[in-house]
């Protein structure tokens, strides 16, 4: 399943991926396979890393085209 592989490289590997996911790894090595297919709430906890990722880009790049400012302690918050 690509968003798995996408999720996977944006926190840095299978293992950190399966740990955010709350499965194991050979769970996630079966999903990414597509056997069994990815249930549902593990489907959006997969497409949050995503869209979290895309949105922190976003706000780095161009602070001024974001909902989300800066925060000195945690890097970004909500307006």
């Amino acid at each position: 399943m690509q968003l798995l592989k996408v999720a996977s490289d944006m926190v840095g590997g299978d293992e950190a991926l399966a740990e955010r996911l709350g499965i194991g790894q050979a769970a996630l090595a079966r999903y990414i396979a597509d056997s069994p297919p990815l249930p549902d709430p593990l489907l959006l906890r997969a497409v949050d890393i995503v869209l979290d990722d895309r949105r922190y880009r976003v706000a780095v790049a161009d602070p001024s085209t974001s909902s989300f400012r800066r925060h000195p302690s945690d890097g970004l918050a909500n307006d």
